[in-house]
């Protein structure tokens, strides 16, 4: 009796994995399709995301150019005999100065702190010491004091100004030194001033000034207490550059009775004794 051949017989479709009526190339055909249909949808998608943030970089922003599109709108309704001596980037920059200024002006703020009845300038003048302040640099923090030299000074017009040189030293032992002048607030009885640091010829701008209120000087005008209306920055100073540290904290309770939050107060401590 001979032995049976032994014969390999071809595996069934149902496993091989192949669907039934697919033999194995039409099945390897679909599967690259469908990697190249995916492969090609991602692409677009990347590609979409691509244009989007570009369009978005190049967009103006509302916030920093809030009158960009109404100045598109409005220029071709503008005379002709203007439009030569007017270009849209010096007016967009023109009223990007303008709009913090304008919008200072139109929004309603709380009533102010209240500020001595009557300073009397020329005692005020002279070298005044930073023992704490509010939301000030601390780049002089444990290295000295900033100092404030204050100066009056007769102006052409009759009027007095005030020169201001103030010096903070820095961590690596060199002294900043920046000049300003201020100008006293009609009616104030001289306890309120506008100060600028900027040149000359930009203080035409209304945003070049700043609000310096004296709200506090002891009888012999050694001691202040000088803040600002908006309540965000705030001075302790004294002309020797020391305070007892009971002393600064009744200055301190006064600001707080004033609305103003003393817990960012950042004070010297080599000026406490």
């Amino acid at each position: 009796m001979s032995p049976t051949p032994h014969t390999e017989s071809s595996p069934a479709p149902e496993m091989s994995g192949l669907p039934e009526g697919m033999d194995a190339l039409a099945f390897e055909i679909a599967r690259v399709e469908r990697r190249l249909i995916a492969r090609e949808v991602g692409i677009q998608n990347r590609l979409q995301a691509i244009r989007q943030g570009a369009r978005s970089a190049i967009r103006p922003r509302r916030s920093m150019v809030p009158w960009a599109g109404v100045l598109l709108m409005l220029w071709p309704l503008l005379p002709r005999f203007l439009r030569p001596r007017l270009s849209p980037a010096s007016t967009i920059t023109l009223l990007g100065m303008a709009a913090p200024v304008a919008r200072r002006l139109m929004t309603n703020h709380p009533p102010g702190p209240a500020t001595v009845p009557h300073l009397d300038l020329v005692r005020y003048m002279g070298q005044w010491h930073e023992v704490a302040c509010l939301s000030c640099r601390r780049e002089s923090a444990g290295t000295g004091l900033s100092t404030t030299h204050l100066a009056l000074a007769l102006q052409p017009d009759g009027k007095h100004w005030i020169t201001v040189r103030h010096q903070a030293p820095s961590l690596t032992g060199r002294v900043r030194e920046s000049h300003g002048v201020a100008r006293v607030v009609p009616g104030s009885g001289g306890a309120r001033w506008k100060h600028s640091g900027l040149p000359g010829w930009m203080r035409w701008w209304p945003g070049a000034w700043d609000d310096h209120w004296v709200l506090h000087v002891d009888a012999d005008y050694t001691e202040a207490l000088v803040g600002e209306p908006g309540r965000r920055h705030l001075r302790v100073l004294s002309r020797d550059g020391v305070m007892a540290p009971a002393r600064l904290q009744s200055l301190l309770d006064l600001a707080q009775a004033q609305g103003y939050d003393i817990q960012g107060m950042h004070s010297r401590p080599f000026a406490l004794r």
